[in-house]
């Protein structure tokens, strides 16, 4: 199937990352292995345009879909998401039926919208929904249907002044945040920034009871490794806080398990692992959604569960928080 991908990791980082994993042992995280599918949620304002979650705004993205917007453009959607037709126990009571047992939501992506009411930044729910908290709804859902919690965090924040989105290869000049650090002004914004980001963090895993999982991606800083990045530190630190969550490897290359996208491993990892694929031409609301069949999905499940892994499918639920008709036909089929 020709498809845009959108830029991620693939078997490369896999193998690589395997060797680094720590596996927690806790009792209330043994339920991983054993999974088989999850059920990935990119959802945001990004969602009000139909267009890939964050990168539409950069011009020079390689993949994704054809549709690019100004970063006025994109951040403006959130003048516009609204989602009144929120139904996330409806969602996941037909997931469960078709086989799925966790579900990740992007709680915020890499353009800082914070789908729940968040002390720290200027940029979410809290100021765009008169503080609707959007995260709250999907966890009693999840309770409510029998599925393990996820959430999705992502440590690269756009919206952050200075944040520093310089270390890949695409023209990120346009958005003004471009300029050179000495070293000293590096490790200040990166303090400040850190304390931002664990404040977040503290918060989805102090208001909302017990997390199963945590779903990190963005984790970069220009010049900093998994030490710089303070890995360790930040994962005990979380744990303390829930002592049974289940963390991918994507904050310095430390976690329980990896996650590549769209790639298949060529020998059974000796590591937890999960794959993930988006069902349309990128993660996140689009009307090709569900490009990929129930039969294909069935089988890359059990050619993950025979190798020990699980299945992670990404669909976007709508702008209005309904979920395309095409969702449920193809939880049905999985469910027959």
């Amino acid at each position: 199937m020709d498809r845009d991908r959108g830029v991620g990791w693939g078997m490369a980082d896999f193998e690589e990352a395997e060797i680094a994993l720590e596996r927690t042992t806790h009792p209330d995280a043994q339920w991983f292995p054993e999974a088989g599918m999850g059920l990935f949620l990119h959802w945001g304002i990004h969602s009000v345009a139909g267009v890939q979650a964050s990168w539409a705004m950069i011009e020079d993205y390689p993949a994704g879909g054809e549709k690019r917007l100004s970063v006025d453009e994109y951040f403006g959607l959130a003048d516009q998401f609204n989602p009144q037709n929120y139904d996330p126990e409806r969602w996941l009571a037909a997931a469960y039926k078709a086989g799925f047992r966790y579900a990740v939501l992007t709680t915020k992506h890499h353009d800082g919208y914070a789908l729940w009411p968040s002390d720290y930044g200027d940029f979410g729910v809290k100021t765009h929904l008169e503080g609707r908290d959007l995260v709250q709804p999907f966890i009693d859902a999840c309770r409510k249907t029998g599925m393990r919690v996820g959430l999705y965090f992502s440590f690269a924040d756009w919206r952050y002044p200075g944040f520093p989105i310089r270390d890949v290869d695409f023209d990120f000049k346009k958005r003004g945040q471009y300029h050179p650090m000495s070293d000293e002004e590096d490790a200040a914004l990166f303090d400040a920034f850190y304390s931002h980001t664990i404040g977040q963090l503290d918060e989805l895993l102090t208001r909302y009871g017990k997390i199963d999982l945590l779903w990190f991606d963005g984790a970069n800083w220009k010049g900093r490794d998994s030490e710089a990045l303070r890995s360790h530190e930040t994962i005990e630190h979380l744990r303390a806080l829930q002592p049974g969550i289940v963390i991918n490897n994507r904050w310095g290359k430390i976690g329980d398990y990896v996650t590549p996208e769209y790639a298949f491993p060529e020998e059974r990892p000796e590591s937890w692992w999960e794959c993930c694929y988006a069902t349309g031409h990128h993660w996140g609301y689009n009307e090709d959604a569900f490009l990929l069949k129930a039969s294909w999905i069935a089988g890359m499940r059990d050619k993950c569960v025979k190798w020990g892994g699980n299945f992670l499918v990404d669909v976007g639920p709508a702008p209005d928080g309904s979920m395309s008709q095409k969702f449920y036909d193809v939880c049905d089929a999985l469910a027959r």
